[in-house]
C-alpha cells in the first residue's frame, strides 16, 4: 500500500544480542507516528513543550510560522524556499532557545507555514530538526527502543553493515540501487515517511502498473508505486515500496531514502564526522507507527 509522504519537512551495534556502543552523551525519547520521528523539544522560558520531527532531509531547521509568532520571535529576512515540487516563503529567525535534554538546537531557524504538514500528520508540527543537527555529531536512531542517542564515536559490530555518507553542504546522501532501475547517491531523509522515492525515465514509469496519487510536501504529484528489490551496499532488501516518477523530487538527486525504509532496521547510526551510516538488525516487520 502506498502511504502519504509527510515531508518538508540515532548507533547501537548488537553482537549476539548485546549492545556494543560507547556510552551516549545524551539519550532522547521519540515516538514513531505516521511513519515519522517525533521529538518533544523544551520550549523557551517555561513555554509548553514543542513537537518537532527529526528531518535529515531538511537543509535547515524549521519552526512553524504560527509557533514562531506565538513565541514572539522576531522575523528577519524573507527567503524563497524550494522544496519538493513546490516553493514557499520563509523568514530567518533567531533560535527560541529550544533544547533537547540540555542540548542546544540550531541558533537559526527558518520560520515557515507548516500547516499542510500538520494536516497530513493529523498532529500539530511545531518544527523540523534539520540536517544542521547532524553536523559534527554521531547520531543514533534506535527504532526498537524509540531512542535517539548522541554518541562520542561509532563502533560498528561484525554483524552491522556500513554505507558511505556523502556530505555536500547540508545534504546527506547514501548510495542506493533499485534493482533493474539503476544506482545513485540518494538523499538520506528521516523526514520522509515512505520507504523510497526514485526518479526514472518515462519509459520505465509507463512499464509500472500501479498508479496512485501521493502527497509530496505541500503539493501532490502522480507516482506509480510498486515493490522493488533495493541494494544498500552488499545488502539486498526485497519488497520495498518504491514510489517512481519522472520528475526528480529535489534538483540533482535521484531519490529519497526515507524513514519508512530505515525503520526496517532496529538501529541506524548516522556518523557525519566519520562519513558513514551504519545499519543493524534488519527485519521485514517495522516498528508500529503510532498516531
Amino acid at each position: 500500500m502506498a502511504r502519504r509522504l509527510k515531508r518538508m519537512v540515532f548507533f547501537a551495534l548488537l553482537l549476539q544480542g548485546v549492545s556494543s556502543w560507547s556510552a551516549p552523551l545524551t539519550e532522547l525519547p521519540f515516538k514513531l507516528r505516521s511513519g515519522l520521528i517525533w521529538i518533544q523539544v523544551d520550549g523557551a522560558r517555561g513555554a509548553k513543550p514543542l513537537h518537532f520531527i527529526l528531518d535529515s532531509g531538511a537543509e535547515a531547521s524549521v519552526i512553524d510560522l504560527q509557533t514562531a509568532r506565538r513565541l514572539h520571535l522576531p522575523l528577519g529576512e524573507a527567503v524563497t524556499i524550494r522544496g519538493i515540487n513546490a516553493t514557499s516563503l520563509g523568514y530567518w529567525t533567531d533560535s527560541p532557545s529550544a533544547r533537547l535534554n540540555g542540548i542546544e538546537l540550531s541558533s537559526k531557524y527558518l520560520a515557515m507555514d507548516l500547516s499542510a504538514v500538520s494536516a497530513a500528520c493529523h498532529l500539530k508540527v511545531d518544527g523540523l530538526i534539520g540536517a544542521d543537527f547532524f553536523a559534527g555529531r554521531v547520531v543514533q536512531i534506535d527504532f526498537a527502543k524509540e531512542k535517539v542517542r548522541l554518541l562520542e564515536h561509532s563502533l560498528p559490530s561484525s554483524t552491522a553493515f556500513t554505507l558511505p555518507l556523502q556530505i555536500e553542504g547540508s545534504r546527506l546522501r547514501v548510495p542506493v540501487e533499485v534493482v533493474g532501475l539503476g544506482k545513485a547517491w540518494t538523499r538520506l531523509d528521516t523526514g520522509c515517511a515512505s520507504d523510497l522515492h526514485w526518479a526514472v525515465s518515462k519509459e520505465a514509469l509507463d512499464s509500472q502498473s500501479s498508479t496512485e496519487e501521493l502527497g509530496v510536501g505541500v503539493s501532490s504529484m502522480l507516482i506509480r508505486q510498486n515493490n522493488h528489490s533495493v541494494r544498500l551496499g552488499d545488502f539486498t532488501l526485497d519488497n520495498i515500496a518504491t514510489g517512481l516518477h519522472t520528475e526528480k523530487l529535489l534538483a540533482g538527486e535521484s531519490g529519497l531514502l526515507g524513514a519508512g525504509l530505515l525503520a526496517h532496521f532496529a538501529i541506524v547510526t548516522i556518523d557525519e564526522p566519520g562519513g558513514q551510516v551504519t545499519l543493524e538488525n534488519f527485519s521485514n516487520s517495522k516498528p508500529s507507527s503510532r498516531r
